[in-house]
């Protein structure tokens, strides 16, 4: 074989594996994991994702090149699929201390204010600080950010707080009378009442328990090429506007 014929093939079979490898990740598939969470992600009439966070990551997926699939379920399903799989985008999930280490984090989406509500039809229930909350029963969504803040700020669960699996039960609880207080985002609380059947005007705020940064996170799996990717397209989006122009559409949302 002939030196130059010799070195077009080494060439050549160095070439393969990048080829290949570049294929692989150009054929990068995202599974996008929500939950009904109105206006960061929800269903429309037509049974299609749509909101918020939603609109974010199609813009991000689209410039990234990558196909996904969008799923929703309970946020306990949400958390241990994006925790246990590779490939996995959950486009709306505060960033608290104890989450750091358990996700990749592309950027933040917004601001999140963590209020305990009462019914209007209950004027007695006006705690004055999180002490005197103690006095009170206060429904929260299992795993869900409010209870991980209320617990870190000493509430126990099974004595203050009390867990719910979805949102139908916890409201149906508060509304039952059950629950003295509700635990919820100031700014998607109207959002998640309506959305259930609920009139947003029979509450009202009573106290804040905590300031908060919902972001958008990979799983820890993920391949490093597929995450910068994500990252790059991100980054590109915040630096354009794009991501101020979407959550121009969405008034309840703030991003400062």
């Amino acid at each position: 074989m002939t030196t130059p014929r010799r070195r077009c093939l080494l060439l050549l079979a160095g070439l393969v594996p990048l080829i290949s490898a570049r294929a692989d990740d150009d054929a990068a598939h995202i599974t996008v994991m929500l939950e009904e969470f109105a206006p960061y992600s929800f269903t429309d009439e037509q049974g299609q994702p749509t909101g918020y966070a939603v609109e974010l990551a199609r813009e991000m997926l689209a410039r990234a090149h990558v196909t996904a699939s969008f799923e929703f379920s309970s946020w306990p399903r949400v958390m241990l699929r994006a925790r246990n799989e590779p490939n996995v985008l959950v486009p709306a999930i505060v960033r608290l201390t104890e989450r750091e280490a358990m996700f990749h984090w592309l950027g933040q989406i917004g601001v999140r204010r963590g209020m305990l509500f009462r019914l209007k039809s209950r004027p007695e229930v006006q705690p004055k600080s999180l002490s005197e909350a103690r006095a009170w029963r206060i429904g929260v969504l299992k795993d869900d950010v409010a209870e991980r803040e209320l617990s870190s700020l000493g509430l126990v669960l099974g004595e203050t707080l009390d867990r719910a699996s979805d949102y139908p039960a916890l409201l149906r609880r508060f509304f039952a009378g059950r629950d003295d207080l509700l635990a919820l985002s100031n700014q998607i609380a109207p959002a998640i009442l309506r959305r259930h059947g609920y009139d947003p005007q029979l509450i009202e705020p009573v106290l804040k328990f905590s300031d908060s940064k919902p972001h958008m996170a990979v799983s820890l799996q993920t391949p490093e090429p597929l995450r910068q990717r994500l990252m790059k397209a991100w980054e590109t989006m915040r630096r354009d506007g794009t991501v101020a122009a979407i959550a121009a559409k969405y008034p309840s949302i703030g991003l400062e």
